[in-house]
């Protein structure tokens, strides 16, 4: 077989880094979704399976309960991926008081001292 007569069958993902990394994850979202519809009808929890099954239209119960699972495990698995956006490696960041200022500077904790006089605090003349 000649290399041109191969057809080429890959996603097509954004070239944008940050819908890139949403698509990613989505569809890794989809598939957890798909895992967990699966679990849930195999393991008949709640005795769903056997409700689905005596159901006049059994095809609209799933494709409710799997888009609502694709929803909440797609967005979990995208906000996870966001929110892992800024960390490096993974230890997870600079140790705190080590952290980079937008300079380049490294920021370091200055200590404020408190007023503890009492007799400073301001008066409000009763009304």
């Amino acid at each position: 077989m000649t290399g041109s007569s191969r057809i080429s069958r890959r996603i097509a993902l954004p070239r944008d880094p940050l819908f890139r990394l949403l698509a990613v994850n989505l569809l890794a979202g989809i598939c957890i979704a798909a895992l967990v519809l699966g679990g849930i009808f195999a393991g008949n929890i709640g005795n769903l399976r056997v409700l689905v099954q005596g159901a006049e239209d059994p095809v609209l119960p799933v494709l409710m309960l799997a888009f609502g699972l694709v929803i909440t495990l797609g967005s979990v698995v995208i906000g996870s991926a966001i929110m892992l956006l800024g960390q490096s490696g993974r230890s997870g960041g600079p140790p705190r008081g080590e952290r980079p200022g937008a300079d380049g500077a490294v920021l370091q904790p200055v200590p404020v001292r408190g007023d503890s006089d009492r007799s400073r605090r301001r008066q409000f003349p009763a009304g």
